[in-house]
């Protein structure tokens, strides 16, 4: 007990200085600090949420997901069986595909996948969050007719006001409208939104939303064509990108800032930003940085009319677009490991789920024939009056049933392995154990009936020697 109020009170102190801005050395002691809480823990609910506070912790600072972490959070939901963990669980196995292995197929699957479970516990917090995880694979397939779909559902679903997400929750659905509207060439209602999230942002309590809503706000202004607004906000989140580990927003920043500085000439800076770019990809040997970087670069290069340099970083281009190439391959080998890991936590959730319900019918037709049994005896040896042989007959009849269904839930088992789930031979088994049953209902059904009627013949004997005596005793003498 003592263990789990202080591992509580680790928690929460973890919780309140993950919502500021802190260091990637913080971070690095937040989750040293978390994975010693989750040693000691062992109620599967705490430790869920430990392992949330993991995942949410390392995607926060480097932008990625911890795959053996959703496993432990996926299975300890089918264990507890919980809607709104289950989704949970999801989200996040959605999201390591979609950040991690940049496979937005198998992405969309699972947040598809989490959105029942989410809606059935009516969790309003983890129903946007889906939405909006949805809208983003939208930004990296060029659909923006579904990032516009999906980022409304989202908006539809946040959480209260009163929620301590509320504000994180709606800095995503600001970021994907805003997003939407640049991409189609919309700036006024881009820049509605990009001030919304503006204001949102240091509510939101999140570095990334921060950096975001100046990056938006920055891109909103130039497609204005306001580019001294646009320049005041861009260097806002050039402060920021300072702190920022997310190496996914840092790509998305660069889309937008480096042509705004190619627009207007400012090669030596754009330069700058694609040096930094191509430094960051190696340093985490991320190939979409770095070929953001040899891209831009090469437009660097064109610009000034450096032939041999814009060819050299054209090369690296179409090097590292093969790198690309090469490492999708192996990331749909790993998907595939990981999905089948998946798979078969599933299975065996769905097993023991059907166990416990075989088990819970087995009790529930013993129960019934139980009772079968008892009114039966009851019928049979009640001397308080005359029972009708055709109730007997009924009850027996209601009862084969009740044991056949009793030994076809108690053999089902064992019949699926030694038939190899053929449903022929299954159905062979059965009509031998119905072949065995009948012959022996008919038995007991024929004594049960012999003894039913001995005994309202002896009540129908009793009732006539009464009827006598008081008639004897009624004449006069």
């Amino acid at each position: 007990m003592k263990k789990t109020s202080i591992a509580f009170f680790l928690l929460l102190v973890i919780t309140t200085a993950h919502a500021q801005h802190v260091s990637p050395e913080q971070a690095a002691k937040t989750t040293d600090s978390l994975n010693k809480i989750l040693a000691v823990t062992t109620s599967p609910l705490e430790r869920f949420n430990i392992i949330n506070k993991l995942l949410l912790n390392i995607n926060g600072f480097s932008g990625g997901v911890d795959s053996a972490l959703c496993i432990r959070q996926l299975q300890i939901a089918e264990q507890l069986q919980s809607d709104s963990l289950l989704g949970t669980a999801y989200n996040w196995i959605g999201t390591y595909f979609s950040l991690n292995k940049g496979d937005n197929t198998t992405a969309m699957e699972y947040f598809f996948k989490g959105i029942p479970f989410a809606e059935k516990a009516n969790d309003k917090r983890r129903i946007s969050s889906l939405y909006f995880d949805l809208s983003l694979v939208y930004i990296n397939l060029q659909n923006n007719d579904e990032l516009l779909k999906y980022t409304r559902k989202g908006g539809e679903n946040l959480p209260p006001a009163s929620h301590p997400l509320y504000y994180f929750m709606r800095a995503q659905y600001l970021r994907g409208m805003t997003t939407y509207f640049i991409r189609n060439n919309q700036p006024d209602s881009a820049l509605h939104y990009a001030l919304e999230a503006e204001e949102n942002g240091p509510k939101a309590n999140s570095l990334v939303f921060e950096f975001a809503a100046h990056r938006l706000t920055g891109a909103a202004y130039s497609l204005a064509g306001e580019k001294q607004l646009a320049e005041i906000f861009y260097n806002k989140a050039l402060e920021l990108k300072k702190l920022v580990r997310s190496n996914a927003e840092i790509l998305r920043f660069s889309f937008d800032y480096v042509p705004f500085l190619l627009k207007g000439n400012r090669v030596k800076e754009a330069k700058d930003q694609a040096v930094e770019l191509l430094e960051l990809g190696r340093k985490f040997n991320n190939n979409n940085l770095k070929l953001a970087g040899a891209g831009y670069m090469q437009q660097v290069f064109d610009s000034l009319h450096h032939t041999d340099s814009a060819y050299y970083y054209s090369r690296m281009e179409a090097r590292i677009n093969a790198q690309i190439f090469s490492q999708n391959n192996i990331n749909k080998m790993q998907a595939r490991a990981f999905n089948d890991q998946i798979r078969i936590i599933e299975e065996e959730a769905r097993k023991a789920e059907a166990d416990q319900q075989r088990k819970e019918n087995i009790q529930y037709a013993l129960i019934a024939l139980g009772i079968i049994v008892l009114l039966t005896l009851y019928l049979l040896l009640s001397r308080s009056f005359i029972t009708n042989t055709k109730l007997i007959e009924f009850f027996g009849v209601v009862a084969l049933l009740i044991v056949f269904e009793f030994l076809n839930l108690l053999l089902h088992p064992f019949l699926e392995r030694v038939t190899h789930h053929s449903p022929v031979l299954m159905l062979l088994a059965l009509v031998c154990i119905a072949a065995l049953l009948v012959p022996l209902h008919h038995r007991i059904e024929k004594w049960a009936t012999a003894k039913l009627v001995e005994k309202n013949k002896k009540i129908r004997l009793a009732a006539a020697k009464k009827t006598i005596e008081q008639l004897e005793n009624n004449q006069p003498g």
